[in-house]
């Protein structure tokens, strides 16, 4: 009983603490401002203007802000393009764009920054969040808590305590799985046997994953740095952190999800025969565990195979592309390996999750 009031306090205060939201911008501080503002027209430079300003191709762009103190101010900028470029910008009047507000010397400019495409990861959200309420009830509801709560323990702890780097990156990582695991569970599935070996079970595949990433990354010599993100915090913002820990949490983190819906499933099925035949044994439900775990085993090891290699598609068609490039030095690059070695971890530690839950399972409901 004093573990169920302790469950409900943690489970209350994360939810009380609120959703997660971005960090307040000081514009006070930067020499560059970010605004919000929609495009109200677009007009090509002509050459006098072009020799006025100094501008090569380009377009003039009129802009109406929509947040910042010159709220619904209409300014102009110039939008430089040559077309040769992927990442330039080309804008047509009623995008949603980011305007980059700079003041030099008294005088304040604005440029085209980006698309304003946050807005519109709101509208996924919310239908997310609709088709889990809808087709999922209440088990949808609790499906939206538990993100939620997953999210708010990554973001206002986990991520923290790596840029502190007072806790070693391996038992920290281990220590949210963990935390992140028994909510969820016991979230969803309530205060039981079920629930209870679904978390030792998940655990136990987390931990495995774990050691193998742990191996894998001393003898496979990774360095964490294999994405341009982890290049530049090496480079400029946080050289100090230790960027393999980093691809070890990334790793046990990137398998957790698919291990803890592999656990859950099994101890479902067992604790369900269970109801249904008292009288079944350990070794029965244990065999049926297995039996359940062995259909799932197939196709969640996929899952994670095609999501990591969705992730690297495009890395895949570089690779192709190009078939004058040795194979041995392809296969070999720091990037390649990492991928290859976190699908590997997840899918070693998903499929070591089945017999154990299994196990678990059925010796916690033996007396049921």
């Amino acid at each position: 009983m004093l573990f169920k009031k302790l469950f409900v306090a943690v489970l209350a205060f994360f939810l009380l603490s609120g959703v997660v939201t971005a960090a307040p911008n000081d514009n006070k501080t930067q020499s560059v401002q970010y605004e919000k503002g929609v495009v109200l027209a677009v007009s090509p430079l002509d050459a006098a203007m072009q020799k006025q300003y100094f501008m090569g191709q380009g377009d003039l762009v009129t802009i109406k802000l929509t947040s910042g103190p010159e709220k619904d101010k209409v300014v102009e900028s110039f939008n430089y393009t040559t077309g040769k470029s992927p990442f330039e910008i080309k804008v047509n009047p009623g995008d949603r764009i980011i305007v980059a507000v700079s003041n030099d010397l008294g005088k304040t400019t604005y440029h085209v920054s980006d698309f304003d495409r946050f807005d519109y990861v709101y509208i996924l959200l919310g239908i997310f969040v609709v088709c889990l309420v809808v087709f999922g009830k209440m088990v949808g509801v609790k499906s939206v808590a538990v993100i939620a709560l997953s999210t708010l323990i990554i973001f206002k702890f986990f991520i923290g305590q790596v840029l502190e780097a007072k806790i070693d990156l391996t038992i920290l990582t281990l220590l949210v799985s963990a935390v992140i695991a028994a909510l969820t569970q016991i979230t969803i599935s309530g205060w039981n046997r079920k629930s209870f070996a679904a978390i030792i079970g998940t655990v136990g595949g987390v931990a495995v994953a774990g050691f193998l990433s742990i191996v894998a990354i001393k003898w496979m010599h990774l360095t964490g740095l294999d994405s341009e993100e982890a290049m530049l915090l090496k480079a400029s913002l946080l050289s100090s952190i230790d960027f393999q820990g980093v691809l070890f949490a990334g790793m046990v983190l990137g398998a957790l999800g698919a291990v803890m819906d592999v656990t859950i499933s099994i101890a479902s099925a067992i604790y369900e025969v269970k109801a249904i035949r008292p009288a079944s044994t350990i070794k029965e439900l244990f065999i049926i565990g297995m039996n359940v775990g062995r259909d799932i085993m197939g196709t969640m090891s996929n899952t994670l195979i095609l999501a990591y290699t969705g992730s690297s598609l495009p890395l895949m068609l570089l690779i192709v592309s190009q078939p004058q490039v040795s194979m041995v030095k392809i296969l070999n690059l720091n990037l390649i390996v990492t991928e290859i070695a976190r699908a590997l971890t997840g899918s070693i530690g998903l499929i070591c999750a089945i017999p154990l839950t299994a196990f678990i399972t059925a010796l916690l409901l033996k007396d049921k």
